[in-house]
Parts: structure tokens; C-alpha cells; sequence
């Protein structure tokens, strides 16, 4: 295989379509890896790493398209290269029937009455384009990454001053006014509105919400960093004194990882001066803070749920065929493998293990994973962090790295348990449920006997794009075992080691 690459002058597209025709283009035969990318140093940095940077890479702008093919011939390379530019025409002929605003003048003129704008651009260029909706009243929804923490207090301290909502920057979930934007799920309107630092965890909670029954008035994520000592809690404190003044919020949900002490207490502060009861989920170790007035600390996202709903368990009775399966797993069957798509779901599951198994991990605890080509022992991984994305979509757009993970582990004769998350909604792919049932046909091949047990939750609901009904029907029929919650998911793999 050669590598070759191409760049074109002043071609700007979405990066999130770029990645999906990197993806379609890499599927041609012959053809080892397409990436389109946009010339960001991000982007080059992505390149020099995986060795595929060259002169015309590195002198390429932001506002530049750089493509690049390993192929096994020069036929291959023109192959992509015409698969891209094809793939491009056809995105670029469905919008221009849709007749976009091609700047933000235009889309305030095509929608005065308009107070919302979502903003995915590269993270260095963010500031400006966030300042002018801030200026002219929107509140934004910055969905970028890569921007500075300077930029990100300069931009929440200028929408402090407007009364004005500035999300993230990397902020991947919100419901707003029952709309779901980026990552999020169909969930009923209700009394209940969250403010969280966690895209999947927002996912979760708004589901097992949806579970039981209730809704939500608002979910409104403000960015990973928020509770950090720089940026203070400034969004948090600002979405959680809206949702108190918010005549249909009658109750709150707050979650972060432990944020900065300072800023810590500023929310807590802020949550108690509604009057509204609060549960307040700080995913973390030690001991929980004291509740009393109005607040109820919890560890974990379904407890969180419960709380909100006033309701104790997602228990459910475990089956039979799974407790056969446990007890005739082979001795040399010892290890677990979690592989997930959504990072505050696998920071749950650690949580929830730690101190009953030693699990390592990319996101930390019990020591770094060091590769699953050479690594022995319990492992649960994030494959939506950076060093699995380099280059690739996040797993939510694209199932084919977790794909290739899950066949590995299942053929993996030490593999005991596979735990897994199936994340729905908007913005996930169309079939996430059907893509790893597919990989678990493809392991099977070549494994004798019935293999790992593998145990999955479906974060959805009825009413998303790919139906959660149908989703988890698709893993069922591959042999999957289902829970209704991520952590009653971890809890049965616990189980499954205590024979």
C-alpha cells in the first residue's frame, strides 16, 4: 500500500460530512484508508502523526481540502480521489436545493425571530463567529472543539452580560423547548430540566427518565470544562437561576464529573436558591457531600433518574439462559472487555467497578490501557477519545472501529464478559444495534463453542430515529443479553466473575 495525497485551495466543507465520505470512500476495493480533511493544525497534527503529512499538507489553510488515500495502486488513489469529489457533488447539489444561508446575515434575515444558533466550526475560528450571535441576542450552542479555555471565558462572560445561554464549547447535547440538538434523544416535555457537563450522561438520564415514565422541560449541556477553577461554574449557575425562573421546571437534575471546590460550591449554591428539590450527580470517588435543603447527592446516572422520578430500582430478574451461561464458562474465559461509544457511560462503569475488579482503561483508573494487541486483563474502553478518533468519525457516527474491537475481543479465548452501549437519538448512526449484531455474526465464525458473554444497554427511546424497540429486538436475536440501564449492564458483568 502507498499513501498519496491532495490538497484543494479554498474547498471548505462540514467536517462531520467530510468524515462520512472518508468513510464511504474507504470502502472501495483496493482501497486501505481515505481521509478528507479541512487543513486545521489539528488536522495536520492528526496527518504528521499517522506519518502522512508532506509539504502540501503542511503549507494547507483551514479553508483548504486535504485528501489523502492509502491505496494498492496509482489506479486506486484516482479511484478515491473521483469517489470523494463525486460524494461531495451530491451533498453539495442536495443543499443547494435546500437553498442554505451561506453566512450568518443571511440566516437572521431568513429567520428574524430566530434566538438559537448551533455553532460547528473549527475550535480556532469559533470565537469570532460565536461573538456576532452572542452580539446580536442568539444563544449558542457551540458544538466545536479545540477552543481555548481563554476563548470559552471570554465568550461565557460576554453572554453573562446579554442573559444569554453560551453552550460548551464541545457541547454535544442539549433538549431545548423539547428539541433535541446534536446528540440527543426524543424524550416527552416535563417538569424535570438538567444541566450537565456530560453528553452521554445528559443521553441517559433523559432516557431512563423517558423509561419511567416522566419528561423533561429542558436539558442543557454547558461544556466539560464549566466546573473547572477558570471557568467557575459561570454556565451552570446561569442555566440552573433560568431553569428556577422557568414555570414549567418543577424540579432539577445536575451532572459533572467534581468540578474545581470553588466552583463546586457556586452551583450547589445557586441550586438551593431556587427552591427547586435538586439532585445533583458528581461522578466521582469518595464519599458523597450531605444533602438537606432541597438537595440529593447521588453517584451514578441511573440513581440519578430514580431520584428525579422518586422510584427505587431498573432491577430486573436476570435470566436463566444467562446464569447457564456463567456457570458452564470455561476457567481459561477470565477477563472483561468493555467497549463503549459514549464516555460518561464508560467513566460510569468504572466507577461502579472500582474497588471490585482492577479494570484499566484509556480514561483512567487501575492504570492506562496499553493496547488490545498485547493487553492481559480487564479492560473498558472509551473509543469516542481523541486517540481512537484521530482521522476517524466519533463511534456514535461510525460503528466500524468499535466493530473491529468487538470481533477481536469475541475471538479472544480469555474474553469472559464483552459490555457494550448502544447510544441512539439524533446525530447517532442509523443502525448501531445492527452494526455490532453484524460483528458478532463475523466473530462467530471462527469461534468454537458459545463464546464471551456479551451484555449491552440500548440508551434510547421509542420514539428515536432507530426506534429502541427495534434496536434491542437486533440484539436479542444475536445473543445479546439486555439491561435496562448502563449501570444494572455493569452490575451483571460484576456478577459474572463472582463463580
Amino acid at each position: 500500500m502507498s499513501f498519496k495525497t491532495t490538497v484543494r485551495k479554498n474547498q471548505y466543507h462540514d467536517s462531520v460530512r467530510l468524515m462520512n465520505i472518508s468513510r464511504e470512500a474507504s470502502s472501495l476495493e483496493g482501497v486501505s484508508r481515505v481521509l478528507a480533511l479541512l487543513g486545521t493544525e489539528g488536522n495536520k497534527k492528526i496527518l504528521r502523526d499517522l506519518g502522512f503529512a508532506d509539504e502540501a499538507v503542511e503549507a494547507s489553510t483551514p479553508s483548504d481540502l486535504i485528501i489523502c488515500v492509502e491505496a494498492g495502486s496509482d489506479g486506486g488513489f484516482e479511484a478515491a480521489v473521483q469517489e470523494v469529489d463525486r460524494l461531495l457533488n451530491e451533498a453539495s447539489h442536495a443543499s443547494s436545493e435546500q437553498m442554505p444561508a451561506q453566512s450568518l446575515d443571511e440566516a437572521v434575515q431568513e429567520m428574524p425571530d430566530a434566538n438559537f444558533a448551533l455553532v460547528s466550526i473549527p475550535g480556532e475560528f469559533a470565537r469570532l463567529e460565536v461573538t456576532e450571535a452572542l452580539e446580536r441576542g442568539l444563544n449558542v450552542m457551540l458544538f466545536s472543539d479545540n477552543v481555548s479555555i481563554e476563548d470559552e471565558l471570554f465568550l461565557k462572560d460576554l453572554a453573562l452580560s446579554k442573559g444569554l445561554l453560551m453552550m460548551g464549547p464541545d457541547c454535544g447535547t442539549a433538549i431545548i423547548n423539547g428539541v433535541p440538538l446534536a446528540f440527543a434523544n426524543v424524550v416527552p416535555r416535563g417538569g424535570i430540566g438538567i444541566v450537565g457537563a456530560s453528553g452521554t450522561g445528559i443521553q441517559e438520564i433523559t432516557c431512563l427518565i423517558d423509561r419511567m415514565g416522566g419528561g423533561v422541560s429542558h436539558a442543557i449541556g454547558v461544556g466539560g470544562r464549566d466546573l473547572s477553577e477558570k471557568i467557575g461554574g459561570r454556565m451552570m449557575v446561569s442555566a440552573i437561576r433560568m431553569l428556577g425562573e422557568d414555570p414549567a421546571t418543577k424540579s432539577l437534575i445536575l451532572i459533572s464529573k467534581p468540578g474545581a471546590p470553588d466552583s463546586t460550591r457556586r452551583v450547589l449554591r445557586e441550586a438551593r436558591k431556587t427552591g427547586l428539590p435538586t439532585v445533583v450527580c458528581l461522578l466521582g470517588k469518595g464519599e458523597l457531600p450531605r444533602g438537606g435543603r432541597s438537595l440529593t447527592f447521588v453517584k451514578s446516572l441511573e440513581e440519578a433518574a430514580l431520584a428525579a422520578m422518586g422510584e427505587k430500582t431498573f432491577a430486573e430478574p436476570r435470566s436463566e439462559e444467562l446464569t447457564r451461561r456463567i456457570r458452564e464458562m470455561p476457567a481459561g474465559r477470565k477477563y472483561l472487555r468493555g467497549l463503549f461509544s459514549g464516555g460518561t457511560l464508560c467513566y460510569e462503569a468504572l466507577l461502579l467497578m472500582d474497588g471490585a475488579m482492577k479494570v484499566k482503561s484509556n480514561i483512567g483508573f487501575g492504570g492506562r490501557f496499553s493496547g488490545k494487541a498485547t493487553y492481559k486483563g480487564h479492560y473498558c474502553l472509551d473509543l469516542g477519545s481523541d486517540e481512537f478518533t484521530q482521522g476517524r468519525p466519533h463511534p456514535m457516527i461510525d460503528s466500524t472501529l468499535r466493530q473491529e474491537y468487538l470481533v477481536d475481543a469475541y475471538r479472544d479465548p480469555s474474553s469472559r464478559v464483552i459490555l457494550l452501549d448502544v447510544v441512539l437519538g439524533y446525530g447517532s448512526t442509523a443502525d448501531p444495534a445492527g452494526d455490532m449484531a453484524t460483528a458478532l455474526v463475523e466473530a462467530r465464525k471462527t469461534v468454537a463453542g458459545d463464546g464471551p458473554i456479551v451484555l449491552a444497554h440500548v440508551c434510547g427511546t421509542e420514539g428515536d430515529p432507530q426506534s429502541m424497540e427495534l434496536q434491542e429486538a437486533k440484539l436479542r436475536e444475536a445473543g445479546v443479553f439486555l439491561f435496562p440501564t448502563n449501570a444494572e449492564a455493569v452490575r451483571a458483568a460484576l456478577d459474572a466473575f463472582q463463580v
